[in-house]
This record gives C-alpha cells, sequence and structure tokens, in this order.
C-alpha cells in the first residue's frame, strides 16, 4: 500500500508540474525526462517566488534578524560539493543558513538530515567557537523501516545516505564541533534538547506525516529567541514542506526567504 502511495503521488506531481509549468523551451528537454521533470519545477518555483504567491512573506535574513548591514559568511567547496548551482536557489539557501548562523552567534544548532553533511559544516564553519552542532540522520550502515509515510525523493535520500562511506566534515577543523546523531526522527528521543536549541534546521524526510513530526520537536526544542527554518519550501512536486509551513503560517509568523526556497519563523 505504502508503494502504491508513494507511485500515485509521484505521477500526480509529474502531471500537474507537466500541465503548470510546461513551455514550449522545455519541449528540447523532451529526450532528457530528468532534466525536463527539475526545469518544470524550477520554473513554477521562480514564478510563484516572483509573483509573490508563496502562502508567507518573503524577507531577507536582514530584515528579520538582529544583522549588522555588513556581514562576512564563510562557503565550503570539498570535493566539489557546493549548493552553488546552475540553480541559483540553492545559492540563496545557503548564503542565507549561514546570514542566520552569524546573526543568532548560536551556542547549540540542531539539524534533521544530515545527508553528506553539507549543511551540518557550514553551520560550524559560521557560528562561535564554542558552539555545538547536532546533526540528526539514519545510520548509514542500515535501511531501517521509516516510521511515517515516506515519499518517492525520501526513498531515494535514505538510499543515497545509507550508502555514503564519509561525510564532507570529516578531517575539517570544524569537524570537533559537529556531533552525528543517529535514529529515526519520529522514534528519536529530543527530550535533552527541549528548551536548548538556538537554531533548529529540518532538512530531513519530505513527507507532510515528517515535516509536521519534525517540526513539534522543533518547537519544543528552540528556545524563545531562537530561529527554526525549513529548507525546500515551495517546490514542486512530491513535498509537504509547503503544506505544513503555510498551515503553520496562520498561527505565527514565517518568513521565505526571495529567490530561494528557504523558510523560517523566530521561537
Amino acid at each position: 500500500m505504502t508503494r502504491l502511495r508513494q507511485s500515485l503521488e509521484t505521477a500526480r506531481a509529474a502531471v500537474r508540474v507537466l500541465l503548470l509549468g510546461g513551455n514550449l523551451a522545455s519541449l528540447t528537454l523532451a529526450s532528457r525526462p530528468r532534466e525536463l521533470v527539475a526545469y518544470l519545477s524550477e520554473s513554477l518555483f521562480l514564478l510563484r517566488a516572483m509573483t509573490g504567491r508563496r502562502g508567507v512573506r518573503q524577507s531577507n535574513v536582514f530584515d528579520v534578524l538582529d544583522c549588522p548591514p555588513t556581514q562576512e559568511i564563510t562557503l565550503a567547496n570539498l570535493d566539489g560539493d557546493t549548493w552553488l548551482r546552475e540553480v541559483p536557489s540553492y545559492t540563496a539557501d545557503i548564503v542565507s543558513l549561514c546570514l542566520i548562523c552569524r546573526a543568532l552567534r548560536p551556542r547549540v544548532v540542531f539539524e534533521i538530515g544530515t545527508l553528506h553533511g553539507y549543511t551540518a559544516l557550514h553551520f560550524a564553519l559560521n557560528s562561535p567557537e564554542e558552539a555545538t552542532v547536532y546533526t540528526l540522520d539514519l545510520p548509514q550502515d542500515a535501511r531501517p523501516e521509516p516510521a511515517l509515510h515516506t515519499t518517492v525523493v525520501d526513498d531515494a535520500h535514505i538510499k543515497a545516505g545509507t550508502g555514503a562511506t564519509r561525510r564532507l566534515f570529516e578531517g575539517t577543523a570544524a569537524a570537533g564541533k559537529i556531533v552525528p546523531l543517529y535514529g529515526d526522527s519520529a522514534r528519536f528521543d529530543f527530550s535533552p534538547y527541549h528548551g536548548e536549541v538556538d537554531f533548529f534546521f529540518i532538512d530531513g524526510a519530505h513527507s507532510y506525516d515528517y515535516v509536521a513530526s519534525d517540526t513539534l520537536h522543533a518547537l519544543a526544542c528552540a528556545r524563545p529567541g531562537g530561529v527554526i527554518a525549513w529548507h525546500d519550501f515551495g517546490r514542486a512536486g512530491v513535498n509537504g514542506v509547503s503544506r505544513l509551513v503555510r498551515e503553520l503560517a496562520s498561527t505565527r509568523e514565517i518568513h521565505a526567504v526571495p529567490g530561494g526556497s528557504l523558510a523560517f519563523t523566530v521561537a
């Protein structure tokens, strides 16, 4: 039943993206379906961002947090792994995440979704020396059955993560600030971190069930004045992030980074 549900969700999302994002120029990618879907999804994402139809207010980190008018950030490009890609929204995302760290000067950062360790590394590079970055992911040597519903994209990320031999931060000067944690975020015991986290980043499984569960844990862990951020907000496809964030925006102020897929709120 889970596989059938995933297949139906994926097919429905693909048809919707094709109908809404298709144009004559996209026909040149007809022989490359993966690139075609990526192009159409990004076109829809940019359309919503440029027309302000994202469901939450668009604000730069500078406009929301107590940032100086100029701010230095540190970016890494290890083993060619970078968010400075042909799709510019990822650049806006990593720059904004680094700015949040610089503005907050967090003592404790907690991340759900390590994957290759790219964002964990940047949290360590842009936080004070005494900061600790906790990053939670599934065990690398096993593929446990998820506690909640996942999407096809989630399953692909799980496969990539469990097959990884090393994380980008390993062997770097910042590695000493990073504490890898392992487990399913729906089963993990967050109680030791309640009220202790200055910056909580949610980038694990993207099904609505998991995003809702991770958000409840983030709200419990975030200290007053801390920041909770979600990645991949507003992206087309099988994505529960946008639904959850828009629902939450009815009860609290949430901001979306202009041109990026990062949404964030002050706890």
